[in-house]
């Protein structure tokens, strides 16, 4: 079985808006204006961990999840993830203010805990298209591939069970071994997304990794 892990934690959640529509008169439907979508992926633990385990990275990222839910309180982040269009670029607003003491106090209790509502101003979710798309793994050393009981100290061995296929396992990363496998995981994100952006309905998005 493999562990799917969301890196993104509170400071994604608070990141996360629906796309701003602009409606055409001619349309039966709202064309999404330009966007950017901004995801919390840089987590050099996270990294760090993969080097010391071996475990294998699959690149994943879901077009539309963003637009299930509206967002009460998101939280503005300097170059951050609204539309390029966005009014209130560059100010200070209640809202931004109340979205940052709950993002705050989701920290503390080490927990999402924000406002949000769907169709109808109820939780019930919008119906964006979604898709899901899988990238190539990524092996935290390249062209090396061994079983758990291979290449691993001891101490390592009585922390892992079974006989996935993985990498051989780093005991102490170096930050160099940290930033490449970082980079190309990043990389990886970024094909991934610029691949399939318009066959998933998405052609105006743009992608920003923090």
């Amino acid at each position: 079985q493999n562990t799917f892990i969301l890196p993104g934690g509170v400071a994604e959640i608070f990141l996360s808006h629906r796309r701003e529509h602009q409606h055409q008169q001619s349309q039966p439907y709202d064309k999404p204006l330009p966007n950017t979508q901004t995801i919390k992926a840089k987590r050099y633990g996270l990294m760090k961990l993969a080097l010391e385990t071996g475990a294998v990275i699959y690149p994943v990222f879901v077009f539309g999840a963003s637009d299930m839910l509206d967002q009460l309180t998101p939280v503005e982040k300097k170059g951050g993830s609204r539309s390029s269009n966005s009014k209130d670029d560059g100010k200070v607003t209640i809202r931004n203010l109340v979205g940052n003491m709950m993002e705050t106090l989701s920290r503390k209790v080490q927990g999402g805990l924000t406002l949000f509502y769907g169709q109808y101003y109820l939780p019930i979710p919008h119906a964006p298209q979604l898709s899901m798309v899988c990238g190539n793994p990524i092996y935290p050393v390249e062209e090396n591939e061994n079983r758990n009981d291979t290449s691993m100290s001891s101490t390592m061995m009585k922390n892992v069970k079974g006989s996935k296929m993985t990498c051989r396992r780093v005991e102490n990363p170096t930050t160099e071994q940290v930033e490449d496998l970082m980079e190309r995981y990043v990389d990886a994100l970024e094909r991934l997304f610029e691949q399939y952006k318009e066959e998933a309905g998405y052609p105006n998005e743009t992608l920003e990794i923090i």
